[in-house]
């Protein structure tokens, strides 16, 4: 029979329009893609173009994400105030065209370490908009494709996404790779049409419910988003842990410590900062096809503070003599680890939180991650230029086991259920 429920926010005409939940995984696919390939170039263009020291890399690497630490909670208000799809299209065409720039210098040979720091506070703003605005959009997405009659549960579509991401990530960290033979310029290049092509695709997905008033002002909006974050026992332990994660492992490890060792212990380039980065994100993206394949985990808490243990182990590994190969394999059971415990935590989070306060309580919890790295950037790239990146290695290690040790010893984590079977 054909279809008549004119509810549906489809329109009867959806052979014409993209499949809903492809569009967003295809929004995903470039933002992502576009930021792996940006993980290998900016720091190798810092590294091995410029040739800085480790505390100007650790201090650009903090341009990328320190205005997420401001924007962050305001713009999670806005993702459910506006047309996502607006926001996705605006602020994807924003960070593509900061890299078309980026890349038009390197090919007239006028690149600054100045002008970096210029792109990267521009980047970080504009994603700033676009994690809250797609995040929140992945519940809507899902419930237009149930209605649709296809039935799809929000950890699967969000494990699902998180398969998207990596390898979305890997395929643009191994365009990286490219680097060493053709430079960094025409990659920023297409960098720049990813993600254009990414906000164009945005226009696609479905309009999304917003609350019907605003009355509510901004600021109490905010400030009840935080106020939420902090009242559940779910999800303020996982925005303690994405602090943790953002200061230590995100902004010591992959942008200050691993760049710097791959140039300063094993003498390589790009080719090898790209192998590395792919590496630990193929760990992540084959335990997310285990996770997929697996039952609904009913102790996820459990299982995250395990996951967590093992990739902080594998990070203190670091400061071993080990050979490439070993570096090589060490990684990859981090990003084994790595990757459930990002797809645990955000599915936590998600499901705890109330409907109507999705987009501003996920915006507090991407603060967490967010808002720590500029910080950890910073303080570890003068911890690397002082101890080098072995030792370094060791700091973030031992941080991330004692917050762990804190929220087992102070929450409920251990005995967390599933919140959400559906």
């Amino acid at each position: 029979m054909p279809d008549t429920d004119n509810t549906l926010p489809v329109p009867a005409r959806r052979s014409f329009r993209p499949d809903p939940f492809w569009a967003y995984m295809a929004v995903v696919s470039a933002w992502f893609a576009s930021f792996g390939l940006q993980t290998t170039l900016f720091p190798g263009v810092i590294n091995f173009t410029l040739a800085e020291t480790p505390a100007r890399l650790g201090i650009a690497q903090a341009a990328l994400t320190a205005p997420m630490l401001f924007l962050l909670p305001l713009t999670g208000v806005l993702a459910e105030r506006a047309d996502r799809r607006t926001l996705l299209l605006t602020f994807h065409l924003i960070a593509g065209l900061s890299a078309g720039v980026l890349s038009a210098l390197l090919f007239a040979g006028l690149l600054s370490y100045e002008a970096l720091v210029v792109y990267a506070l521009v980047v970080g703003s504009a994603g700033a908009f676009v994690m809250p605005a797609r995040d929140s959009a992945i519940n809507g997405v899902t419930r237009v494709t149930q209605r649709l009659g296809r039935p799809l549960s929000l950890q699967r579509a969000i494990v699902f996404a998180s398969l998207v991401q990596f390898g979305a990530q890997i395929t643009g960290m191994g365009a990286g790779f490219l680097a060493s033979y053709f430079g960094p310029a025409p990659l920023f290049a297409i960098q720049a049409v990813v993600l254009a092509a990414g906000g164009l695709i945005a226009l696609s997905m479905p309009r999304l419910p917003r609350p019907r008033e605003h009355s509510e002002p901004v600021i109490t909006a905010l400030l009840t988003g935080m106020r939420t974050v902090l009242e559940s026992q779910v999800i303020w332990p996982m925005t303690l842990i994405m602090i943790a994660v953002g200061a230590l492992v995100v902004g010591g490890g992959f942008f200050v410590i691993i760049p710097v060792l791959v140039r300063d212990i094993y003498g390589a380039g790009y080719d090898v900062l790209a192998g590395m980065m792919v590496t630990f994100w193929l760990g992540a993206f084959f335990s997310n096809i285990i996770l997929a394949r697996l039952p609904l985990i009913e102790r996820p808490g459990r299982t995250l503070m395990v996951v967590q243990t093992m990739a902080a182990l594998a990070l203190a590994c670091i400061a071993l003599p080990l050979t490439l190969i070993q570096l090589f394999a060490v990684i990859f059971v981090w990003g084994l680890a790595g990757g459930v415990a990002m797809s645990l935590s955000r599915a936590l989070v998600q499901e705890n939180a109330p409907r109507k306060q999705i987009a501003r309580v996920m915006s507090v919890y991407q603060l967490g991650l967010f808002g720590g790295m500029p910080a950890g950037a910073v303080a570890m790239g003068y911890v690397v230029q002082w101890l080098g990146p072995r030792d370094a290695a060791l700091i973030p290690a031992a941080g991330i086991l004692g917050v762990l040790i804190v929220i087992v010893l102070t929450t409920p984590i251990l005995s967390v259920r599933r919140a959400d079977p559906s």
